[in-house]
């Protein structure tokens, strides 16, 4: 079976998004997310690069159609539309990409549950290995 028209471009979107927020937490850390204690910030720091990896890793198997990636890049699209509640607070360069994040989950929300797509992701993975 064929890749859907925009998987690829769609993957690297969401790779783009999370680099971007990858190097945007080096940016500038908010007073309220000051650390009273450095072994909280030690904790945080590692549990932000293990989100970021499973992250990559999710997105990599969503590229090669696995039907438990698109599910989990349609849950992470519910959070990332539910995320856009708090853009107020964020500064100018998180409000973009918020906003750009919030577009590109309403996006995914409709074209993964299209027919052809998920046809794609349920049978994708088995027929693209043995073409």
């Amino acid at each position: 079976m064929n890749r859907p028209q925009g998987l690829l471009l769609t993957a690297w979107i969401m790779v783009a998004l999370l680099v971007a927020g990858w190097l945007r937490s080096f940016y500038r850390v908010p007073t309220h997310f000051a650390y009273q204690h450095p072994q909280w910030h030690l904790f945080n720091t590692v549990v932000f690069v293990v989100l970021r990896i499973i992250a990559f890793v999710c997105i990599v198997y969503y590229a090669r159609g696995r039907n438990w990636a698109r599910i989990a890049v349609l849950l992470t699209s519910v959070l990332m539309i539910l995320g856009l509640l708090q853009l107020r607070h964020e500064d100018s360069l998180g409000k973009v990409m918020g906003a750009a994040s919030g577009l590109l989950a309403v996006f995914l929300l409709y074209w993964l549950n299209t027919r052809s797509v998920r046809e794609f992701f349920k049978r994708g993975a088995s027929a693209i290995e043995h073409a």
